[in-house]
């Protein structure tokens, strides 16, 4: 099928390069006349592909696109001004009816105000009325859907068509047309679920109807029914809640009203995944009036892990630190609520979101640059991010010296060594925790024990500083990778782990001349 646009300019948003790179295969397939230009060099653009998938992207590329360009790679971070860039793009030559694609990394917006953002929207379309042709610009990085996506809706005068695509589970999106002109007519604020064919092609799937029931009664309910974990011992059962043994009593309860509320415990990490799972069925079961609260009784929850509560259908998750007649009084402010979130369509889709954390502490730098972008690909939330941080060392120090004072305590937390710089990944993070983090894994505070800090969030630049990681490998002994790695942040004390022996000097009573 040909794509028929207007000879204007279409603009997609992808929140990673995988997704986008899976539209731009989609397309160029359904197109015979196609031009391919890549605003990040050719190794940047492969990165975080496997041989066989690179080999595979290229060739279709190669059979596709007439014309493909990739960035210089002798262009130097600093050197990089898109509006040069795009003054080169457009002094190519267009071809008449061609489609012309523009692979761009989110960097290039990120501080990019009004006034030259229509500037850049102006000249691609009147570059695509003159050459009578039409331009996609893809644009992919973490800050689509926070900031660009906003700036673009206000400017839709400049363009012909918006539009961004997430994922749902492994080779399933959703696409969002915010407002779509073609010659077959106009489309605004339609979503699409789309599946990728073996064919690489990307089709239409129709959605089901609503997982979650309808209203079958417009009261609420009295109800409070909690799990026997929830209630503290010092604390007199409440003569308004119903006890249920455990969590499994409830979630197997088949009586339970669809306005009810149901308060579930949540005692360790790995219950987690099981405890969502069983949130969406309740969900899914009773309809969007029932409230669904989760109490962490155990300092066991991070952030990632409360999002993917969240997801699965839960009001509220109430904190370990909170005392149990606060929760009380949170429980009487849920009700009268009914739940107006998307929710997955079954559990393999609330799965796919699952957020395993597969290392902690020292990686060589091998295993680092794979770990950085199997993460990159895992964490799509502008909530939770994934931050590359660089530690560059002080003048006469060593790598090993500074991984001696380092910790690590919390999955999904890497760090690697390279011959001018420490490198810390923090997997699913917000950006308000990325100091008290950092902080917490050296014994000795951040700014005395590095020259610069260099804090890196876009996928583009943490590409980039992955292919120096590359270069600069350094070895590391096993005694200091063992040193880096810490028993998990919410381990149980039973499993902990024997100290380390002292690698510095370690204090001692003072004696007093004349004493034994």
């Amino acid at each position: 099928m040909e794509i028929n646009n207007f000879p204007s300019l279409y603009v997609n948003l992808f929140d990673q390069k995988t997704l986008a790179i899976d539209y731009l295969k989609s397309i160029i397939k359904q197109n015979k006349n196609n031009q391919f230009t890549s605003f990040a060099n050719k190794d940047n653009f492969y990165s975080g592909l496997n041989t066989e998938q690179g080999e595979q992207l290229a060739s279709t590329l190669k059979e596709k696109c007439k014309r493909r360009l990739f960035l210089n790679r002798n262009k130097t971070k600093n050197g990089i001004h898109f509006h040069l860039l795009l003054d080169d793009i457009l002094k190519l030559k267009g071809v008449k009816k061609s489609l012309v694609i523009l692979f761009v990394p989110d960097i290039f917006f990120t501080h990019i105000n009004k006034d030259n953002l229509t500037i850049v929207l102006n000249k691609l379309n009147a570059y695509a009325t003159q050459h009578e042709l039409s331009i996609q610009l893809l644009i992919y990085g973490s800050v689509t859907a926070s900031s660009f996506t906003p700036a673009l809706l206000s400017l839709n005068r400049h363009l012909t068509g918006l539009a961004s695509m997430t994922m749902i589970s492994d080779n399933k999106y959703s696409y969002q047309v915010h407002f779509w002109a073609d010659p077959d007519g106009i489309q605004s604020d339609r979503r699409f679920v789309l599946q990728k064919t073996a064919q690489d092609a990307l089709a239409e799937v129709q959605v089901s109807a609503p997982g979650m029931p309808a209203f079958s009664n417009p009261h609420d309910s009295t109800l409070i029914i909690m799990s026997q974990d929830v209630l503290d011992e010092d604390i007199p059962h409440p003569a308004h809640v119903q006890l249920a043994a455990n969590n499994a009593a409830i979630i197997r309860d088949p009586q339970i009203p669809h306005a009810a509320t149901v308060i579930l415990s949540c005692q360790s990490p790995e219950a987690v995944r099981q405890l969502a799972a069983d949130c969406l069925h309740l969900r899914q079961q009773a309809g969007p009036q029932l409230k669904i609260i989760i109490r962490e009784v155990r300092q066991c929850l991070r952030y990632a892990d409360e999002t993917f509560l969240l997801l699965a259908g839960v009001n509220l998750i109430v904190p370990y630190h909170l005392p149990f007649l606060r929760m009380m009084s949170q429980v009487e402010a849920m009700q009268g609520q009914y739940m107006t979130r998307p929710l997955p369509d079954n559990t393999e889709e609330l799965l796919f979101h699952d957020p395993n954390y597969h290392a902690r502490g020292y990686l060589d730098n091998q295993t680092f640059i794979q770990y950085c972008h199997t993460v990159m690909q895992q964490f799509t939330s502008p909530r939770l991010g994934v931050v590359l941080i660089q530690l560059k060392l002080l003048s006469g120090m060593q790598p090993e010296e500074c991984l001696r004072l380092c910790h690590i305590r919390r999955d999904g937390d890497v760090i690697t060594a390279c011959n001018h710089a420490l490198y810390v990944l923090f997997s699913a993070i917000r950006q308000t925790d990325i100091q008290t983090a950092l902080n917490h894994i050296f014994d000795v505070p951040v700014r005395d024990l590095f020259r610069a800090v260099h804090i890196i969030t876009t996928p583009y630049e943490l590409e980039q500083e992955l292919e120096v990681i590359d270069k600069e490998a350094l070895p590391v002994s096993a005694e200091i990778k063992k040193i880096t790695t810490e028993p998990a942040i919410f381990a149980a004390t039973g499993n902990r782990q024997p100290e380390a022996a002292a690698l510095f000097a370690t204090p001692k009573p003072i004696r007093f001349k004349g004493e034994s």
